[in-house]
């Protein structure tokens, strides 16, 4: 029985990287070309930072969906998540105002707030704490590799055609690989009572996490504070590498492909070490190095291949970081895990919706050492609340 077992959680994850390295490559995919992108759509990059922003506030409605998919079953929501982020970017590729583009965002935001979550709830749901480390860590190889292959096939897709290329491209995939998912078995399936509580009194009730409220909450603020620090500056880290480098977009997908790599081993190094060192000592080993490298990226900016290793640091820290923390969260409350991992989902989009918005800006008044010293702070206080507040089990 054990081994049938295993051979479906292998079709699980590798199916799960599939789909989620070209949700993750949409994802990133404005983070080195937002200045190329707002060009081409014709807005700034100030406005289309706001707009990336607000697509990630629709990320907020992840715990609405992550209830659902508790009833309905994940399988069926992911694959509507697919679609839906599919047709969001289908149609900015083909968008002529930036209304149209603007819309194609938001449905995009409503898709990857869907998927992703139920994603890690339903593998969470197939291991054991003790291995869940390694499952989600194998998951977010994805992640690594939407930097290694998607935004270097982006930077190439735009220089070859043109900066609508992308969005087509992985919409029409996106749209392909939801009917794959077909031949995975439905998700058992959780009995709901009917609620007839007034949707406030339901709001509170929601937002109960149980007798581990106070270390579940504490573990989607370091969530929350883990994704800004490093968004507010990758937001904007194209940008600043064209403005002081004039790098083309192939070099910067280039760039995205070194990164990816850094990525790819901290995402290796979570599958393999984390379920034995501990998850909340990791997710401190990864905020500790990110503060070093929010300290040494000012210090190093004297060369591009300085400023790319100075990028490197904090990247790779966090990806080690949000990883591990993923793993924490999935059992702060077991008994519902597709609301508290849509929780996290929320809480992480949040964090991306405020460095969105907030990190253009801050780049252009303040310089790389503002954005710097911002997300240092950011990612000090979370530190702070994981050693004090969050609890392992």
């Amino acid at each position: 029985m054990k081994k049938p077992l295993n051979h479906k959680i292998a079709y699980l994850l590798s199916l799960g990287i599939m789909a989620k390295l070209l949700v993750d490559t949409s994802f990133q995919l404005f983070n080195p070309f937002l200045t190329i992108i707002a060009a081409g759509v014709g807005m700034s990059a100030v406005s289309l930072g706001g707009l990336v922003g607000i697509r990630s506030i629709l990320g907020l409605s992840a715990p609405l969906i992550g209830t659902m998919a508790d009833r309905m079953g994940y399988r069926k929501v992911m694959q509507v998540s697919l679609v839906i982020t599919g047709a969001g970017l289908i149609i900015c590729g083909f968008s002529k105002q930036p209304a149209v583009f603007a819309a194609g965002i938001i449905l995009t935001g409503v898709g990857q707030a869907g998927f992703t979550p139920n994603l890690h709830a339903h593998v969470s749901s197939k291991l054991p704490y003790k291995k869940r480390a390694m499952g989600i860590g194998i998951l977010e190889y994805s992640w690594a590799l939407a930097g290694m292959i998607g935004l270097l096939g982006t930077g190439l897709l735009i220089e070859a055609f043109s900066w609508r290329s992308p969005f087509v491209v992985l919409g029409i995939s996106l749209i392909i690989s939801s009917l794959l998912f077909t031949s995975l078995p439905e998700s058992t399936l959780r009995k709901v009572k009917k609620n007839y509580l007034p949707m406030g009194r339901r709001i509170t009730e929601f937002l109960k996490l149980g007798g581990n409220a106070r270390s579940a909450w504490g573990a989607l603020t370091v969530q929350c504070l883990v994704i800004f620090s490093i968004m507010h500056l990758m937001i904007i880290h194209g940008g600043w590498l064209v403005d002081e480098y004039n790098l083309s977009p192939a070099v910067l997908g280039t760039v995205a492909l070194i990164m990816g790599f850094t990525d790819l081993s901290a995402s290796v190094s979570v599958s393999i070490f984390v379920d034995r060192i501990g998850k909340k000592k990791s997710v401190a080993i990864g905020l500790t190095g990110m503060i070093v490298g929010f300290i040494l990226l000012p210090l190093v900016n004297l060369t591009l291949i300085m400023a790319v290793v100075g990028l490197i640091i904090p990247r790779t820290f966090f990806e080690f970081a949000i990883v591990s923390n993923i793993a924490l969260v999935s059992e702060q409350v077991p008994e519902e895990r597709g609301k508290i991992m849509s929780l996290n989902s929320a809480a992480g989009l949040l964090g991306i919706t405020s460095a969105s918005a907030l990190g253009p800006v801050n780049y252009y008044n303040l310089g790389i050492n503002g954005l710097s010293l911002i997300s240092l702070a950011a990612a000090g206080i979370a530190l702070i609340v994981l050693l004090f507040i969050v609890k392992d089990h």
